[in-house]
């Protein structure tokens, strides 16, 4: 999913100051679980209903905000989102600003699929021997997929690494067929 120009703006301002402050990592986990309450539907229903004056969806969030432990950074951040009526952008603000933190900390983020969980060992097996090709840093998120009949594939960035039986299968198609 490709991110809005306006999301990423956002995200490197807030990155800029959090990291001055060296709050960065408190920020993203803060933004993080703002970005997961508001995507609940009764709070997306409250902020997209269009009868509530945009004052008193902002009046809300304030006294909501006071009674948090956030970090001051992030509670300027929300108020001047509800300020501009951008409200809404602030899970894809808080994806924009995990991308930024991965790329400041070398890391490389991509998925792992299988058709049954895998333990972490193998994970991190399948992590090592990626960044090792890559020369990044790398952390694999495991997805099930039920359509990979066996073994796994891996898509990190714009490269897939594919150890499943289909390809297997696929190759051993053309061999026999070629011979």
């Amino acid at each position: 999913m490709s991110l809005s120009a306006v999301s990423k703006r956002y995200a490197k301002a807030l990155f800029a100051v959090s990291k001055e402050a060296n709050s960065h990592v408190q920020t993203l986990a803060s933004l993080t679980a703002l970005a997961e309450a508001i995507s609940t539907a009764e709070i997306a229903k409250f902020f997209q209903d269009p009868q509530i004056e945009s004052s008193k969806k902002t009046q809300a969030v304030a006294g909501t905000l006071d009674k948090t432990k956030l970090p001051e950074n992030v509670k300027n951040f929300v108020t001047l989102l509800m300020s501009r009526k951008r409200s809404a952008a602030l899970p894809e603000i808080a994806k924009a600003y995990e991308q930024l933190m991965d790329e400041e900390s070398g890391v490389t983020k991509g998925d792992v699929y299988s058709a049954k969980p895998l333990s972490s060992e193998v994970v991190s097996s399948l992590e090592a021997k990626i960044s090792t090709i890559l020369k990044k840093k790398i952390v694999l998120k495991f997805k099930e997929d039920p359509t990979v009949i066996g073994g796994v594939v891996a898509k990190v960035g714009g490269w897939t690494f594919d150890d499943s039986l289909d390809l297997h299968l696929k190759k051993l198609k053309e061999e026999l067929l070629n011979h």
